[in-house]
């Protein structure tokens, strides 16, 4: 056994880590930070699935915490896991093994408080609470607002790299992202996200050299190398624009025709974005021309913009040159061009149709060591899909560390009988809610619904308010934000969560806070989608099969995300409920149920039963 690997053994099996609250030997866990400490010593590609309860956090920050010799960084999909890495595990891990760790946080540029944008609002703009808290944080970190603001508030008061003035910045050195970053270059763990790890890598953003990558929720990764491998353009862009103009205490003689000009470039990405209420295909040469006049606008309005004060507004022009610049010049062999979005929000994308290469290329090549981690990786046991999509075909290993959970026992599965039709939106809505108050008033709430539409979702909260249920609480994802209603769930579960997008991961009720999942439909994703689209396209050219090696492995995934969320612990008991026949009666449906964890398949009568069981124990 090589010498990290027996120090990662004696770290769980010889008694450092019994001082961490809730700790015990669990064989999975130990069997995953063995083969992390393996993978660190031999370098490459690795997949680790470890379902919920194995316990990997901690199966992989001992061997990167015992290491010592090469930095780590650790990527997360979302900023909640992010938090818990570096407030709560790893000062605690550090504290266990009597290891000063050296860790940092760092978040994209955009979560933190620009104190020079903050000090040039108008008066009136800034709230009291806000006034007070930019008095007084540490971090600058806008999670930690006192209350939430809209988008466009935080735009406007945000750091972001359009419009940052870097060294010749009048409050560089009270900067809070400079601060953080001059932190991470320090620190021997870094922990980040999966979007700002690849915009890093790509644009140099300053990032120390790093040996070892950890990336958890690793099936997350291709959505963010979609995200930030492309170009995009909004006409929310103009925003910092115009402010930087406005607020330059430049001549009005100067202000005036520059705003003029800025009205103008507006005017074009009107014009070249109209919106959309759905996502379609765009076509550069049938829009090559209006494309052309925002890249010459945007230049010229740049040219136009001399001296410091403007600097903000020239900088923030200029990345909107450079993004229609980017798009002209997307091979289009290799990216679908699309629109997406209502109104203003409407945004032009170029995306690749192979994120993996990119993330191969661009992202793993950087680091001597790359685990890649999740609770969901495989389909019907092989990692064949997630390897391709992530860009880790030749993966030097790819294990599956199982779950400790007795699914058989702790949980059902239902599928039930007589069903509608997957695309007979109407009723689906009503079986949907029909059910959710079935399992709820045998529960006294602890229900979750996750939709795969939010058409779906607003018509079964329209179905809820005609057919309220007594005594219930009701929390509409859209009519509250994320964080309220999971607040207030934790608070009193006696309701019913509809929920889309989001509440199908990184959702965590243990306990009988949750004891009913139920899902409307089978996830796959929507081939009317451009990119969805132009990526089964892809694979039919070259003699594939887009159902199979995309459309199902997909939809397998984020099913399993979704049935996740019912069971957080080993004494956890509850219901998930598919609402769709397909499930069933299509011939891919017992891959798709064989791919689930062990639930005992139910009849509806006994699905109802199980429910009275778990409420008894409440």
């Amino acid at each position: 056994m090589s010498s990290l690997r027996e120090a990662t053994a004696a770290a769980f099996l010889d008694g450092p880590l019994e001082t961490i609250e809730g700790y015990r030997v669990r064989e999975r866990q130990v069997s995953m930070a063995l083969s992390v400490a393996s993978a660190i010593e031999e370098g490459g590609i690795h997949l680790f699935e470890a379902g919920t309860g194995t316990g990997k956090s901690l199966a992989y920050l001992v061997p990167a915490m015992l290491q010592g010799a090469s930095r780590v960084f650790l990527s997360t999909a979302t900023k909640t896991l992010q938090d818990q890495l570096f407030e709560r595990d790893i000062p605690d891990l550090g504290r266990a093994l009597g290891i000063e760790p050296g860790a940092a946080i760092l978040k994209g540029r955009r979560n933190y408080l620009c104190l020079r944008k903050l000090g040039v609002q108008p008066g009136g703009l800034v709230e009291d609470a806000l006034a007070v808290w930019a008095d007084g944080t540490t971090t600058g970190d806008v999670s930690e607002l006192p209350s939430e603001l809209g988008q466009e508030a935080l735009s406007r008061i945000t750091s972001d790299s359009a419009d940052c003035l870097a060294q010749k910045c009048p409050r560089r050195s009270q900067c809070f992202f400079m601060k953080a970053r001059a932190e991470a270059r320090r620190a021997h763990l870094l922990v980040l996200n999966h979007h700002l790890l690849v915009t890093a890598l790509l644009s140099d953003e300053m990032l120390p050299e790093a040996g070892i990558l950890v990336a958890d929720e690793g099936h997350r990764l291709e959505d963010a190398a979609s995200e930030c491998l492309g170009w995009s353009l909004t006409q929310g862009a103009m925003l910092p624009v115009f402010d930087g103009i406005a607020c330059s205490g430049a001549d009005p003689d100067e202000v005036i025709p520059l705003l003029d000009r800025a009205r103008a470039l507006l005017g074009c990405l009107e014009l070249l974005l109209p919106g959309v209420p759905e996502a379609v295909r765009w076509d550069l040469e049938e829009n090559r021309e209006k494309l052309d006049g925002v890249a010459r606008e945007a230049r010229g309005l740049a040219g136009a913009m001399p001296g410091e004060r403007l600097e903000p507004a020239r900088r923030a022009v200029e990345a909107i040159a450079s993004s229609a610049e980017g798009i002209l010049g997307a091979d289009r062999e290799e990216n679908c061009l699309f629109l997406e979005g209502p109104g203003r929000s409407c945004r032009l994308r170029a995306a690749p149709l192979e994120p993996g290469r990119e993330l191969a290329a661009q992202v793993y090549s950087h680091f001597d060591s790359v685990v890649l981690t999740s609770a969901t990786l495989t389909v019907a046991g092989s990692f064949s899909y997630s390897a391709k999509r992530l860009g880790a075909p030749d993966a030097s290993a790819a294990e599956d560390f199982g779950s400790p959970f007795d699914f058989g026992n702790q949980a059902v599965l239902l599928v039930p009988g007589d069903l509608p039709g997957p695309d007979e939106h109407e009723a689906l809505a009503r079986c949907a809610w029909d059910w959710a108050g079935r399992f709820a008033g045998i529960l006294g709430g602890r229900t979750m619904v996750l939709f795969t539409s939010l058409r779906n979702l607003n018509l079964t909260a329209a179905e809820a308010l005609r057919r309220p249920i007594p005594g219930l609480g009701l929390h509409v994802q859209g009519m509250q934000s994320k964080s309220a209603i999971l607040e207030r769930f934790r608070a009193d579960p006696g309701g019913i969560i509809l929920g889309t997008a989001t509440f199908w991961e990184g959702v965590d009720l243990p306990g009988q806070l949750l004891q009913a999942v139920i899902i409307d439909r089978l996830p796959f994703p929507s081939p009317g989608h451009p990119l969805t689209a132009a990526r089964l396209e892809r694979i039919e050219g070259v003699g594939g099969n887009p159902f199979m090696e995309l459309t199902l492995p997909s939809a397998v995934i984020r099913l399993r995300q979704g049935v996740g969320r019912l069971l957080r612990s080993e004494t956890d008991r509850g219901v998930v409920a598919i609402l769709d026949r397909r499930a069933r009666t299509a011939a891919y449906g017992r891959l798709i149920l064989g791919s689930l964890p062990a639930f005992r398949q139910v009849c509806e009568e006994d699905a109802l039963a199980f429910a009275c069981g778990c409420r008894r124990e409440v």
